[in-house]
């Protein structure tokens, strides 16, 4: 491929791992993403004092090319391993130690927070924020996308897609290509399916018992409760002096069930289940956050390798946790795999 200019929708892990390695390659790369961030759900809130990832909790180790990435190319002074363990807990709430190969890999983080490589990786590459695109029109030279006020913002000769399936679904369908193509591909992205989430911060004055793991996970999928993570384990500044923050994540049918009840209602319920779980007395939150996630966590994946072998040859291409599932490391490497497939 020659130098060409090429679009990204969407400055999540996969759409910045791709854009570095397009970048590489020679060519002009612009990222352009619907929100006022980067990173996707590898986000990091900061209110009242406590630093939190209220999407993604931290990146697995142990997959060569992530890794490299993360410890080499994009390393930050304030990268991190969390060194205490995952343990695992059933419907019952019976906690027992977690898989011991498992939590010998590292589990990468930063003291300010996992947006930091969404930052770090963003440096030196056009990302426009707050720029999400309602339609693209196949062009003899290419792709030419609308923003959605219906303005153009440029025609490039390739594209890749790294929103989430649903999100990319409804792109294609307000687009204009050929019938047969846009048919296509609405098809094979309609296979993935996700899981909503509700993640409740729940604050503590004063910091609840010190524990043998940093985190719990439920083995089963029979709890209400998927993840409790202690959030201030990961670093001492995350937290006020003398206070701690507890992550539960739930699980899907909860999520759905508790969508539409207001925060007030989710938070006292997670706030009871979780002191049941822990059978810790913990005092009423002082600080309380919630992030719905709507498209979390993918539950059946759609065929990138199919759907690109369509679509390449368009100049259009796709990657993202549509096709690889929940994980950053994964969404790191299949954007890396995606451009090169499209070079």
């Amino acid at each position: 491929m020659r130098a060409s200019t090429i679009a990204i929708i969407g400055a999540g892990s996969s759409g910045l791992a791709a854009a570095h390695a397009l970048q590489d390659a020679g060519h002009t790369v612009t990222i352009f993403e619907q929100s006022q961030e980067v990173g996707g759900r590898a986000t990091t809130r900061k209110r009242d004092g406590f630093i939190y990832d209220s999407g993604a909790q931290y990146i697995k180790g142990g997959a060569p090319v992530s890794t490299a990435l993360i410890t080499e190319r994009f390393r930050t002074d304030d990268l991190l391993d969390i060194v205490k363990p995952v343990w695992i807990f059933d419907a019952q709430g019976y906690i027992q130690e977690g898989d011991p190969q498992q939590n010998a890999d590292p589990k990468w983080n930063y003291r300010s927070g996992l947006i930091a490589l969404a930052h770090r990786m963003a440096e030196n590459v056009d990302i426009r924020l707050a720029t999400g695109i309602g339609h693209l029109e196949q062009t003899n030279n290419g792709w030419q996308l609308y923003d959605t006020t219906g303005n153009s913002v440029g025609i490039f000769e390739y594209l890749l897609i790294t929103i989430p399936a649903p999100q990319a679904v409804e792109l294609i369908q307000f687009s204009q290509m050929a019938a047969e193509l846009q048919n296509n591909i609405i098809a094979h992205l309609q296979k993935a399916r996700y899981n909503p989430l509700l993640s409740v911060m729940l604050g503590y004055l004063p910091t609840p018992e010190i524990r043998p793991y940093y985190a719990l996970v439920n083995a089963d999928k029979a709890h209400p409760i998927s993840w409790l993570a202690w959030e201030h384990e990961k670093f001492s500044t995350r937290t006020p002096a003398n206070t701690g923050l507890l992550i539960a994540q739930m699980a899907p049918q909860y999520s759905r069930d508790h969508w539409q009840k207001s925060d007030a209602e989710i938070i006292h319920d997670v706030a009871r289940k979780v002191t049941t779980l822990i059978n810790e007395n913990l005092t009423e939150p002082v600080f309380t956050d919630i992030q719905r996630w709507p498209y979390a966590l993918p539950a059946e994946k759609a065929d990138a390798d199919a759907l690109n072998t369509l679509t390449i040859a368009y100049g259009l291409a796709f990657c993202g946790d549509a096709f690889v599932g929940g994980r950053v490391h994964l969404a790191l490497e299949h954007g890396m795999v995606v451009a090169q497939e499209m070079l």
